[in-house]
């Protein structure tokens, strides 16, 4: 087996399509202001890519507090009872906007 001095191989790990096939969830929150937000990983999916799910909370800013070095995501299979209580966030659609950059002349 190669020596790979404590790196992790890429592509081998886990991907939010596989948490998406086995039924979990994404736990989103920040750690500055403790809010916690659910997403289905399909959505996340078409917004980032076929990604780790760890990898979702750098990518994404804090509603509350505007500030991204605080998120954290990780994947979590709830349970019926905990699923009841539960409000998951849908994608509605994906916007995109169009900036106008200038350049002077001389």
């Amino acid at each position: 087996m190669p020596d790979t001095d404590g790196r992790r191989k890429r592509g081998g790990g886990r991907r939010l399509s596989n948490a998406h096939e086995i039924g979990q969830l994404v736990l989103v929150r920040c750690g500055l202001c403790n809010v916690k937000r659910w997403y289905q990983p399909d959505d996340l999916q078409k917004i980032f890519g076929d990604i780790e799910p760890d990898l979702v909370g750098s990518k994404m800013r804090c509603e509350r507090c505007g500030k991204n070095e605080f998120m954290h995501a990780e994947t979590q299979s709830p349970t019926a009872r905990e699923r009841q209580g539960i409000r998951v966030r849908r994608l509605a659609e994906i916007r995109t906007v169009r900036r106008v950059v200038w350049k002077d002349e001389r």
